[in-house]
Formats: structure tokens, C-alpha cells, sequence
């Protein structure tokens, strides 16, 4: 267990480090860096999922295929209240957010955040750290049950305490959101749903920030 735990940390700081240091070293602000950010987390995350994938014969499990109507809009219907309750929350607590003091676009702030930072992440959390934690449990001696949750548990609090900086409220929220799409990608087998949940809360969380600034 704490093999694999250390092989989760490891592959997080393999996609994160690269990524900031070029950020570092550029000097951009925070507008600036964002989509270096996205592009080169997604591209190192991309390439740990088609190594290992190929090494262990298994790049069909990442999550990379397609997925049921029905599945879709059980998605819908589970984020969207959810999504609503998360942003009514953290205006009402005044609470920044993780989208609070950009100064973005509208139509930029929705590509980074409705799309290309959902996908980014969920390649990253739940295709890449959740199926190779799976994987590395697989071999333990666990009860199938355990094997299930824990993966989901474990990426979903490691993507709530990156949120930690922003406020607790919001790591809170990116717990539920956390643990919601890793569910989703397990029973689906699918990234699709857990991209559509994060877009979901993304969007919520959004049009607060614009609301806001009208």
C-alpha cells in the first residue's frame, strides 16, 4: 500500500513539476501561465498513460472510449444541483474560488475552464493517477471493495488538498467533485463523464465569477 501510494505521489509530481518550473522560469503571471499549465500537464500525462499503458499491456484502460446516453444524463442530473449548491455556497461565504482575481476574457475564461482544464485534469487525476493506482492495487490483498474505493478516495483527496490554497471550502467541493468523477469513471469505464461533471462545476463556478464582474 505505500509502494503504491508512493508511485501515486511520484506520477502527480512528474505532470505538476515540469509544468510550474517552466512557469518559473518564464516568469509569466497567472493569466499567462495557465494555459502553459494545461497544455504541458496534459501532454506529460499523455505520454506516462501511453509508456505505461504499453509496458503493461493495458492503454485500453484509461478511460479513452466512449460511453452511454443513459450514463450522460445521470451525470447531468447528479452535477448540476450539486455544481449550483457549490458556487451558491462559496459566494455566500465569500470565499475567492479557484477562478477568483483572473482577468480573462469571457470567452477564453469558459475555453480554460468549461473545457480545456476539465479534460486536462481528468486525463490527469482520473485516467492517468486513478487507473495506474488501480492497477497497482490489483495485486494486493484486498476485498474488491476496498480495491474499488480507494483509488477513487485517494486521487479525489489528493485533487482536494491542491484546492487547500484557494480556501477550504472550495478543497471541500473539489473532494465531492473529486470523489463524484472517479465514481463516474469507474463505473463507466469512461472519461467522458467524469469530464462532464468537472465541466459542470467549472461552468457553475464561472458564471458566478462573471455575474460578479457585470
Amino acid at each position: 500500500m505505500f509502494r503504491a501510494l508512493g508511485l501515486l505521489i511520484g506520477r502527480f509530481l512528474c505532470v505538476y513539476v515540469p509544468a510550474f518550473a517552466a512557469v518559473g522560469v518564464l516568469r509569466l503571471t497567472i493569466d499567462g501561465a495557465i494555459p502553459l499549465v494545461i497544455v504541458i500537464t496534459a501532454v506529460i500525462a499523455l505520454v506516462l498513460i501511453r509508456f505505461t499503458g504499453r509496458r503493461q499491456g493495458i492503454i485500453g484502460n484509461f478511460g479513452f472510449r466512449g460511453t452511454s446516453i443513459a450514463m450522460l444524463g445521470w451525470t447531468g442530473v447528479i452535477s448540476l444541483p450539486l455544481a449550483i449548491g457549490a458556487a451558491a455556497l462559496l459566494n455566500h461565504f465569500r470565499e475567492p474560488g479557484p477562478l477568483a482575481g483572473l482577468r480573462l476574457q469571457t470567452w477564453l475564461a469558459v475555453l480554460y475552464f468549461g473545457l480545456a482544464a476539465p479534460i486536462q485534469e481528468e486525463v490527469i487525476f482520473r485516467g492517468l493517477l486513478q487507473t495506474t493506482l488501480s492497477n497497482d492495487l490489483a495485486t494486493k490483498n484486498l476485498s474488491v471493495s476496498v480495491r474499488n474505493a480507494v483509488p477513487v478516495a485517494l486521487v479525489a483527496l489528493l485533487f482536494a488538498v491542491i484546492h487547500l490554497k484557494v480556501g477550504p471550502l472550495t478543497a471541500f467541493f473539489a473532494l465531492i467533485l473529486g470523489i463524484l468523477a472517479g465514481e463516474l469513471r469507474r463505473r463507466s469505464g469512461s472519461l467522458i463523464p467524469a469530464i462532464l461533471t468537472h465541466s459542470i462545476f467549472n461552468a457553475a463556478a464561472l458564471y458566478v465569477v462573471i455575474l460578479k464582474s457585470v
